[in-house]
C-alpha cells in the first residue's frame, strides 16, 4: 500500500520511524494493505478507525495509528498520488492522561528495591529528569568533565549511541551532592577495573573480553554490556513488586518515564521559576513544560525525601519551601518523619529506617 516506501524514505529519528512501522504494519496493512493508496476513500478510513475501537483499542493508541497513517498519506500527497490527505480532518478522542503520581516514598523504595546495578538510573530519572535511554547512556565524561554539572549529549537505543530526542535535549544540568555521592559509590562498586584473577577466570571460561566501546558508560549489565530498554523495564517492574510487597503502594501502572514526571512535579510544586523548570526538563518551549506536566502538580512529601532540596537538585532552594525540604542529609532519619508525624496528629504507624537510598518510611 505504499507503507514500505514511506518508511524507507522518512527522515525522522530512528525511534519515530520504528513507531510508525509498528503501527502501520501492525494495524493498517492487515486491514488495507492490498489496496492502492489512491483507491481508499475517506469514509473507509473512518470505518477503519471505528473498527479499531470496536476491537477494544484505547483512544491513545488509535490516535497514534492515525498520526502514523496521516504522515504516510502526507508523503503520498507530496509524491502526487493523492490530491489531499483523506484522514487530515478525521477527529479522534486522544484519551485521558495516565496521571500516575509518584511520591518521595515511592522513589526511595524503588531505588532500594531495584537491582543495585541500576539504582543510579532511578536517581537520574527522579532528579535529572532523564528519559530511560538517556539515563542508560550516561558516560563518565558526562559526569566528570564540568564540576557540579552533568552533560546530556546522547542516548542509547538497543545498546547503540544515537542522537537525543531534540536539540533542546542537549544541555548541562546541575548535579546535587546526593547524586554525586551515589555516582561515586556506583563507580567504586560496579565500574572498578576487574582484578587480574577475574580476567583470567573469564578467559578460561571462554568469555569474550570486555568491549572498549563500552568503557565510558556508567551503567552496564552484569555481562558488561549496555542496558537495553526491556532490561530496565523488567528491573523497574520487579522493583515495584518488591516495594508493594513491603507495603509501599507504588502505583502498579508506573513506568520509568513517571520518574521524569515526578521531577517536574516536585520542581513546579516547590515554586521554582518556570524558566528554570523548563531548563531542567530540556524543553524547547516553556509552553511544552506547562502543557505537558501542568496536571501533575501535587503536595510533595518532603519528610520522606532522602536529602534536602539543594542536595538533591544542585540548585538553591526556592523561598517558601517547608522545613522538611531544607533538612540536610546527615540530619535526616527518624527525627524528620517523627516530627512531621507529631505535627499532623493523624499519621499512624510511621517507622523510619536508614536504607541504601537514605531515609525510608514504611
Amino acid at each position: 500500500m505504499y507503507v514500505e516506501t514511506f518508511l524507507s524514505r522518512h527522515e525522522g529519528r530512528e525511534g519515530t520511524v520504528k513507531s510508525y512501522g509498528y503501527r502501520l504494519r501492525g494495524h493498517v496493512v492487515p486491514a488495507l494493505g492490498e489496496r492502492r493508496v489512491d483507491d481508499v476513500k475517506r469514509g473507509e478510513y473512518r470505518d477503519f478507525f471505528t473498527a479499531l475501537k470496536a476491537k477494544g483499542m484505547p483512544d491513545t493508541t488509535r490516535s497514534g495509528v492515525k498520526k502514523s497513517l496521516s504522515a504516510m498519506l502526507s508523503m503520498a500527497v507530496e509524491d502526487g498520488y493523492l490530491e489531499g490527505n483523506p484522514v487530515a480532518g478525521i477527529r479522534l478522542p486522544k484519551g485521558k492522561s495516565r496521571g500516575v503520581r509518584l511520591t518521595w516514598q515511592h522513589v526511595v523504595a524503588l531505588a532500594e528495591e531495584i537491582n543495585p546495578r541500576y539504582e543510579l538510573l532511578i536517581w537520574y530519572g527522579a532528579l535529572q529528569a532523564l528519559r530511560s535511554m538517556e539515563a542508560t547512556g550516561v558516560r563518565r565524561t558526562d559526569m566528570e568533565t564540568i564540576p557540579g554539572k552533568q552533560l546530556v549529549e546522547e542516548q542509547r537505543q538497543r545498546g547503540k549511541a544515537v542522537p537525543l530526542k531534540t536539540e533542546a535535549s542537549q544541555a548541562p544540568l546541575a548535579v546535587g551532592s546526593f547524586l554525586m555521592d551515589k555516582y561515586k559509590a556506583h563507580m567504586a562498586r560496579w565500574r572498578a577495573p576487574l582484578p587480574s584473577a577475574v580476567l583470567r577466570r573469564r578467559e578460561r571460561r571462554g568469555l569474550p573480553p570486555i568491549p572498549e566501546e563500552y568503557a565510558d558508560l556508567v551503567t552496564l549489565t552484569r555481562y558488561w554490556s549496555p542496558v537495553r530498554e526491556n532490561t530496565l523495564c523488567q528491573a523497574f517492574d520487579l522493583a515495584k513488586e518488591r516495594a508493594r510487597a513491603r507495603g509501599i503502594k507504588v502505583p502498579a501502572e508506573a513506568t520509568f518515564r513517571d520518574l521524569r514526571h515526578f521531577a517536574d512535579a516536585v520542581l513546579v510544586a516547590s515554586g521554582l521559576e518556570p524558566r528554570k523548570v523548563q531548563a531542567r526538563m530540556r524543553h524547547a518551549r516553556l509552553a511544552e513544560t506547562l502543557d505537558t506536566y501542568g496536571y501533575l502538580v501535587w503536595e510533595v512529601d518532603w519528610e520522606n525525601a532522602p536529602a534536602s532540596f539543594e542536595e538533591l537538585y544542585g540548585i538553591l532552594a526556592p523561598p517558601g519551601l517547608p522545613e522538611a525540604a531544607l533538612v540536610p542529609r546527615p540530619e535526616r532519619g527518624g527525627q524528620v518523619a517523627n516530627r512531621v508525624a507529631g505535627e499532623s496528629g493523624s499519621r499512624q504507624g510511621v517507622r523510619t529506617d536508614v536504607g541504601r537510598g537514605g531515609s525510608r518510611v514504611s
